[in-house]
């Protein structure tokens, strides 16, 4: 399971900053090693884990065998997987942002607007990262927007308010 994205190397010994998906602190620190995977398919790398700080909103880490910032640069925007995470049940109508992540992006007319790369959370909602017609679009997590998501099916429908596409 995908469990957080490298954002950028820390320091000079070869630190990265990295940010946690659906996991909580306590959770990651029982985790000994973590599987980093470029999507490009560039690297597919096991490695332990010496140390982590955890910060406001990310965690440093640090990993044998990446001990310099230019070794740590190339696996900036990479994902951390771990095995055997169980994540708790969450109520109805609330996902985890793996879920989320991927499912298309479709109009209630039906037309297929594009993918959700990616999920922010703020205070008042989550927005829906989404790449639509070659630029960003973010899409709100709200109820007036968001009329539908079916994971199973692989789709979030959406209305789209005036001004929402760009």
């Amino acid at each position: 399971m995908i469990i957080g994205r490298i954002i950028k190397p820390w320091g000079v010994n070869g630190e990265i900053k990295a940010q946690l998906s659906d996991i909580s602190e306590d959770t990651f620190a029982a985790i000994d090693e973590v599987a980093l995977l470029n999507s490009a398919g560039a690297f597919n790398r096991t490695v332990n884990i010496t140390s982590r700080k955890f910060r406001h909103d990310c965690v440093i880490l640090k990993f044998e065998g990446i001990d310099s910032p230019e070794a740590a640069l190339c696996y900036n925007g990479a994902s951390m997987e771990a095995e055997g995470v169980e994540l708790p049940p969450l109520e109805d109508g609330q996902y985890y942002k793996h879920d989320i992540i991927g499912l298309d992006i479709v109009a209630t007319s039906g037309e297929r607007l594009g993918k959700v790369s990616d999920v922010l959370s703020f205070p008042a909602n989550d927005v829906y990262v989404m790449d639509y017609n070659g630029k960003e679009c973010l899409i709100p997590a709200i109820a007036d927007v968001i009329k539908e998501i079916n994971i199973a099916g692989g789709h979030i429908k959406i209305e789209i308010l005036e001004g929402l596409l760009g």
